[in-house]
């Protein structure tokens, strides 16, 4: 049994997307699935364990492969760093641009402020990129004693539930800098301190702007009234659960895009 908040992606293809293990030949079948295993052996498929906080995640493919990018890190200062990315465009086009950004943060000596990470990789990524594509993320890092910090391109910024059941929404929560890969932006790290059994919800958009049959996008405000709702939950119950009503929002539609979910909550 897979459990709670480890949510393996479901089978290849299950988007809007043809997929070419049902439309391809053999051979193109044989193909996609090297590459559809390659890419789920390069991403984390369980959260690391970090000291002071629990972690859950759950990411959904539209296509064989996807432009989602989750990934962890443990930086030079002994902290653990968390990346959620999403890759312009769909299917293995997206996919090349995850793959770059892969390889840049676990290559590259960029891991400082959240900030100034995010710089430093928009710089690489835009001399490695065509000019019309992008890639968006949010950077994070861990630190003892609930000292959160992290740095938004383009992205969605974090949810923040407070203890008391208060949602920090992102109108309050500070500045977004633009795309990662037009090479000219210097990115604001935010820094917060978290109490014990506050949480952290990090996504991709995918999962706010999936659509039911009627064209209905799930939607930022169903995404935060779920949140606020989830104290009394464990926190790979609240991942699993927010995948579910995703799920059901749809009634029967495909998911138009892929999305990630990371939870993260404060624990000592």
């Amino acid at each position: 049994m897979t459990p709670p908040g480890h949510n393996p992606p479901p089978a290849p293809g299950s988007g809007r997307f043809k997929s070419p293990f049902t439309d391809g030949t053999r051979d193109d079948r044989l193909a996609w699935a090297e590459l559809c295993n390659l890419q789920r052996r390069i991403l984390p498929q369980i959260p690391p364990a970090v000291p002071g906080y629990r972690l859950s995640f759950a990411y959904r493919p539209s296509f064989v492969v996807t432009g989602d990018y989750h990934d962890f890190f443990r930086r030079p200062d002994g902290h653990t760093a968390a990346f959620i990315g999403d890759g312009s465009g769909h299917g293995p086009a997206a996919s090349m641009l995850m793959a770059i950004m892969r390889t840049m943060l676990h290559t590259l000596d960029i891991h400082c402020e959240p900030g100034d990470t995010l710089s430093a990789a928009d710089s690489r990524f835009h001399r490695l990129i065509p000019p019309d594509l992008f890639m968006t993320g949010v950077y994070l890092v861990m630190r003892m004693g609930g000292q959160v910090s992290w740095a938004a391109a383009g992205h969605h910024p974090p949810l923040w539930l407070d203890r008391r059941g208060q949602l920090h929404t992102p109108d309050d929560l500070g500045p977004v800098g633009s795309v990662l890969g037009l090479g000219q932006e210097q990115y604001q790290t935010m820094n917060w301190q978290l109490e014990v059994g506050d949480r952290i919800l990090l996504f991709t958009d995918g999962l706010w702007d999936a659509r039911s049959h009627a064209g209905e996008p799930f939607g930022r405000e169903r995404l935060k009234e779920y949140f606020s709702g989830t104290l009394d939950h464990n926190l790979g119950d609240v991942v699993d659960g927010l995948v579910a009503r995703v799920t059901a929002h749809l009634r029967g539609a495909d998911f138009e895009d892929d999305f990630t979910i990371l939870g993260i909550e404060r624990v000592t």
